[in-house]
């Protein structure tokens, strides 16, 4: 393809003298959701959070944009991040370097940047760290700027570790979560849910400790997107099953 012959050339070339390839195939919003998360993510709010169903494209969206980003050169750098809860030990106890730890976890997401890019494009990213994996203990004290961070399964975060996140956020930079609140596998509530619920009561409310300006900055510059079981494309059989249990229990 006209992708995986450019980054083949990309590889040729010296470091030092390498271009990034500005091709990153094309992405048709499927449902009215992915229209609204589109929409959020090219006007640049700085952050985005997609909450709501499994196999709705959360993250293959959330790619896309910083497929584009990267291929335009208008940011130097993608960190990905998620917990890594559901193995039920932390990063530093699985084997290997820390891509290597990371990898499993990034599986899927590494999979939406190759289709996006190509796979030797992808490949080159990873090995120049244009694409970094950051684990979770790692963000404490970083400083996010020029960038683009997707932050995966964010459901499994709590209270504190999204305070943590949200607070590294600096000057061009745009910060996706994803994330299903009804698979939380912490013992306590999501902190992706009770996030975005503080931001919906903050925009309601208006709070006195909080600026016009503030306020301002939080309707102009976050942007929130909720997929519900209707807008599952992954397949019929998992929107089926999605709506299943969806209607049998409530979010954690």
């Amino acid at each position: 393809t006209r992708r995986e012959k450019m980054a083949q050339e990309l590889l040729k070339q010296p470091l030092s003298e390498k271009k990034q390839s500005s091709y990153v195939a094309p992405l048709a919003a499927k449902t009215n959701a992915q229209k609204a998360a589109l929409r959020l993510l090219e006007e640049g709010r700085k952050l985005v959070i997609l909450t709501g169903s499994a196999g709705t494209g959360k993250s293959l969206l959330a790619v896309y944009r910083a497929a584009c980003l990267l291929a335009r050169g208008e940011v130097k750098k993608v960190y990905l991040a998620r917990p890594a809860v559901v193995t039920g030990k932390t990063i530093g106890l699985l084997p290997g370097e820390a891509d290597e730890k990371l990898l499993p976890y990034f599986r899927q997401t590494i999979a939406h940047f190759e289709r996006l890019l190509g796979k030797s494009a992808t490949e080159y990213h990873l090995r120049v760290k244009n694409i970094e994996m950051v684990p979770t203990e790692y963000l404490r004290g970083m400083s996010f700027e020029d960038c683009f961070v997707l932050v995966e399964e964010a459901q499994n975060f709590d209270h504190s570790d999204m305070e943590m996140v949200l607070t590294r956020l600096g000057d061009n930079t745009q910060m996706v979560f994803t994330g299903d609140t009804k698979q939380n596998d912490l013992k306590t509530t999501s902190g992706l849910k009770t996030t975005v619920e503080m931001i919906y009561r903050i925009i309601e409310d208006e709070p006195d400790y909080l600026s016009d300006d503030d306020l301002d900055c939080i309707e102009a510059q976050v942007g929130i997107v909720h997929f519900m079981p209707e807008d599952v494309v992954r397949s019929g059989l998992t929107r089926a099953f999605v709506k299943v249990y969806y209607n049998s229990g409530g979010a954690k």
